[in-house]
């Protein structure tokens, strides 16, 4: 992965941490920006140091009135990006 700095993480998440439903979760409270994620969002998750993109599946009720966020895990950002420029869709 490239050296990136001051990555903005939309929701912090851990990519091992997958429940029954099989898809990684996080909880909502944990985003900084919350309005960003609800259902059917590309975000970026994970850390500043380890992000990926991921498509929000869905919002849930957690514990305690927190709420759960299930997340599809699309990739990293650069094998992302590569293969948007080899579609065309970037400049190279």
């Amino acid at each position: 992965m490239s050296e990136l700095t001051n990555v903005a993480v939309t929701l912090p998440a851990d990519v091992n941490q997958v429940d029954e439903t099989g898809f990684v979760w996080a909880f909502l409270s944990d985003s900084d920006e919350p309005a960003r994620v609800s259902p059917g969002a590309i975000i970026v998750s994970g850390d500043p140091v380890e992000p990926f993109l991921a498509r929000v599946v869905d919002v849930v009720d957690g514990p305690g009135g927190d709420s759960i966020v299930h997340l599809d895990v699309l990739g990293v950002p650069d094998e992302t990006i590569d293969e948007l420029r080899h579609a065309g869709l970037l400049p190279t």
